[in-house]
């Protein structure tokens, strides 16, 4: 079952090289084909190790397929990549697309037995969104209702009367202390927390109405806590017995969090604290349904600010725009029309988590022996960078969709030990372009007399592969533009092999040369123009990206100059570029942009290569100068999927580029309901974006798959993201062949 390093090690090489040398596989199928002895237990060969289980804390493309098995949501990706009713079985959109209503059944249930209900999902949300959390996928709802306010903590509550405002008053925080936030940032000063308590006696944290006895961990007395949220209030629970209970964080180790009743948390550490406030833009409010130019003429008013103390206001979970009126019935709100809510519905950001795992280990508990999960597969095994076992859960409300009874998931981030793992028969398929560059000749057939075998397919895949460049350290934008015009992109489907399209705009698409006429006319293109188009509705609805810094020497050379003259000896005299180590082409590419630089430039380049997490973990925290990224849509609307990961406080904008006319164009953008006058307004800002060359797109992603020929039902979609539960093997494939 395990294929670890040594089983690993003695596997058949086969670089390109190595296959030159021996011969090609004769036959029509690359490798091995073994008899099915178990129809209901795929292998499946991953892309690398992936960095956890829990949706709220994953964002790669390695993690995502397996918490979309493990985790159900609203919706979720069907057969060709576009949501479908999971959970939900219907939802209602208001006419001005700023709140969607979703009816959920009663099957759903969690693999403790529990049922699943909208209260799950709305707990996900404030976990999502709290800094608690530090979510990286969490700017996949900054439409939401209070986002800003809530993930800043800026947005407050007042649960009584205070300052003159009645009680229920969302405010926003202005200041403290007769100073204003700004004068406090530029004296490097915390805002102190208005949900800081503390309690006189121990704090039993358990579940919610649990008795004493029943606690999983006990807080100190005169310990600080957190408060995250109070049972009874407009986006909370109900009260178990009639009073209040508050859901507290213990900073303990990596932390904890737990019930107990509100009465017992008697000290307010910040409740003297004097805090400037002034009330929301109604258009912040939950459940205030008014016509948008009422709301955006009500957005540009000033409000008034008051002063009240830590004892008058409160940071909760109701200043977002998420309610469960009941336990089947989940609204989410938008600030402005959001047509990407159906969408969101069925990412990671909507699938909700256990309350009662997380609570007790909140960064270990999606491991094996404490998960809990919702899906179709359950996690019972894993070891680190080996391998995953998964299996049918037992609990999933929908027995009759899952075709396996094991999922074997190899961690294998070396794509030429993955190939050869399929080559010999160990691994039933393999991840999506987790196939070396070097195979792809033969795999394709160019090197077999144009015969390529028939278990390789190459399908389109709505993905970006760019440079990133920390705009921190390489501050010129000059400097920058001249990176991108040096590069030619029309080299990169010649190095890489694999029909890849290379590009100088940013948000990817379908050719333009390939496009149907119906889609050419939605579009507003002809065939012989180039680049990409995005088509969001088929012959009806397109974006076109705006072109891109193509390949130009001289205006390279130029740029170059200028940037040489403004940045004098702050001017690099060798660029350091970042990759992760595992992908071949990801080497040589590389290679390609070290070559570039230098030849167009004159610009030496050190190449440094990285294990996939400390990768991550470095161009997170922007250690780096240039580095390769990628970026995978989850749908083909453009502003969530792509433009917001370049906004300011976007927790994916590893460069640190922050524009203020970006900024105002999208914040304009989220308020049109116009979609083909949004789109347009979306080319406006990406064309900044573009020209300030935070980052430097050069392909458009092709999914590279190997599947032997009894595989059934893998399905391959525009998002690469299989319902791996639906796959079974055909042990008649022969016949039927």
């Amino acid at each position: 079952m395990r294929i670890g390093v040594t089983v690993l090690a003695t596997v058949v090489g086969l670089a390109a090289g190595g296959l030159a040398a021996c011969g090609l596989p004769d036959g029509e199928y690359f490798g091995v084909v073994p008899e099915v002895r178990d129809p209901r237990h795929l292998r499946w060969c991953n892309n690398g190790q992936p960095e956890g289980l829990d949706p709220a804390a994953v964002s790669s493309t390695t993690a995502t397929p397996l918490v979309h098995a493990m985790f159900d949501g609203l919706t979720r990706y069907g057969n060709d990549g576009y949501p479908e009713a999971s959970l939900a079985t219907s939802w209602d959109i208001s006419p001005d697309r700023r709140r969607v209503t979703f009816h959920m059944h009663d099957k759903g249930r969690w693999s403790n037995g529990r049922p699943v209900t909208a209260h799950d999902i709305a707990y996900h949300v404030v976990r999502m969104l709290h800094p608690l959390t530090a979510s990286p996928s969490a700017d996949h709802l900054d439409w939401m209702k209070g986002y800003d306010l809530y993930i800043e903590r800026r947005g407050a509550v007042l649960p009584g009367a205070a300052g003159g405002l009645p009680a229920g008053t969302i405010v926003e925080i202005t200041g403290w202390s007769g100073k204003s936030l700004a004068e406090h940032k530029q004296a490097k000063a915390s805002l102190p927390d208005p949900n800081q308590r503390r309690a006189k006696a121990p704090l039993a944290l358990r579940e919610l109405g649990a008795a004493p006895g029943a606690a999983y961990a006990t807080v100190p007395p005169e310990t600080n806590v957190t408060l995250i949220e109070i049972s009874g209030r407009p986006a909370s629970i109900d009260n178990p017995d009639g009073q209040p209970w508050a859901y507290v964080h213990w900073n303990r180790g990596d932390g904890i969090f737990g019930w107990v009743p509100l009465a017992e948390l008697d000290g307010l550490p910040n409740g003297e604290v004097r805090y400037r406030v002034k009330p929301v833009a109604r258009n912040q409010i939950p459940g205030l349904d008014l016509p948008l130019d009422e709301l955006a003429a009500d957005a540009k008013l000033e409000r008034a600010e008051v002063e009240v103390t830590g004892k008058d206001l409160v940071a909760l979970p109701e200043v977002l725009g998420v309610r469960a009126p009941d336990p089947y019935t989940l609204v989410v709100e938008a600030v402005g029309p959001a047509p990407q809510i159906i969408e969101t519905s069925a990412s990671r950001a909507l699938r909700p988590t256990p309350r009662e795992a997380v609570s007790r280990s909140p960064r270990r508990w999606a491991q094996p022996g404490t998960i809990v999960t919702s899906g179709p597969l359950h996690l019972v095994d894993m070891r680190e960078r080996d391998y995953l076992e998964l299996v049918r859960s037992p609990t999933y409300w929908q027995p009759e969709d899952v075709k396996l009874d094991r999922l074997t998931v190899y961690s294998m981030d070396d794509q030429a030990a993955s190939t050869n793992t399929y080559f010999t028969g160990r691994c039933d398929a393999i991840r999506g372009s987790n196939v070396p560059t070097s195979y792809l000749p033969v795999l394709s057939g160019d090197k077999r007399g144009g015969k390529p075998y028939a278990d390789y397919t190459v399908r389109p895949w709505l993905g970006v592969y760019f440079i990133l460049v920390n705009t921190k350290q390489y501050d010129n934008v000059h400097l920058r533009r001249a990176l991108a015009f040096s590069l030619d992109r029309d080299l990169i489907p010649r190095v890489l092999h694999g029909n890849e399209y290379g590009v100088a705009s940013y948000t990817p698409g379908t050719p333009i040369a390939e496009l149907d006429d119906a889609d050419l006319a939605a579009c507003g293109v002809t065939r012989d123009q180039r680049g990409v188009a995005l088509v969001i509705e088929p012959g009806a609805l397109c974006y076109v990206p705006p072109p891109g810094l193509e390949y130009d020497p001289e205006r390279a050379r130029q740029e170059l100059a200028l940037a040489r003259k403004e940045m004098g000896a702050r001017f690099p005299r060798t660029i350091v570029y970042k990759f992760n180590t595992g992908v071949e082409s990801h080497k040589l590419v590389a290679e390609y942009v070290q070559a570039q630089w230098k030849s167009v430039l004159g610009i030496d380049v050190t190449l440094e290569s990285q294990e996939w997490q400390v990768f991550l973990a470095d161009t997170r925290k922007q250690q780096f100068q240039t580095a390769r990224l990628g970026w995978i849509a989850s749908g083909s609307e453009p502003y969530s999927q792509f433009a917001r990961n370049w906004r300011c406080t976007s927790p994916n904008n590893r460069p640190k580029w922050c524009h203020p006319e970006y900024e105002a164009i999208l914040d304009e953008v989220v308020g049109m309901t116009d979609p083909r006058a949004r789109l347009r307004r979306l080319a406006d800002a990406e064309k900044v974006m573009i020209e300030e060359a935070p980052i430097i797109p050069l392909y458009n992603y092709t999914q590279k798959h190997l599947q032997k020929p009894y595989v059934r039902d893998l399905h391959i979609n525009f998002i690469d993201q299989p319902p791996l539960w639906r796959a079974w093997l055909d042990p008649d494939w022969k016949r039927e062949k």
